[in-house]
């Protein structure tokens, strides 16, 4: 599997580790997941059409999205599909 297919496996596995956030946090932080799992599509379109750039080292930002709540964060499904993104955008898509 290349790069761009096993990252975009994980970002799937984030949007579905979102969907089952969604059915478990207040209406405040459904709402903040919802618009969160809008800007994690926009990621996944860009991949797929090929125009999402090589990170260089840098990040998604996935993490930053998750800890913005310590009740996100505590979900540690949630997590750990944030951190496994970001993480391998960042070691492993620093060229494709």
């Amino acid at each position: 599997m290349d790069k761009r297919q096993e990252l975009l496996k994980k970002m799937n596995i984030l949007v579905r580790e979102i969907d089952k956030a969604k059915k478990i946090v207040d209406d405040e932080k459904n709402q903040y997941l919802s618009n969160y799992e809008n800007r994690i599509k926009v990621v996944i379109k860009k991949l797929q059409d090929g125009t999402l750039p090589a990170s260089r080292g840098g990040l998604i930002g996935t993490m930053r999205g998750i800890s913005e709540y310590d009740s996100l964060a505590s979900i540690k499904e949630l997590y750990d599909a944030a951190s496994d993104v970001d993480l391998f955008y960042s070691k492993e898509c620093q060229k494709w």
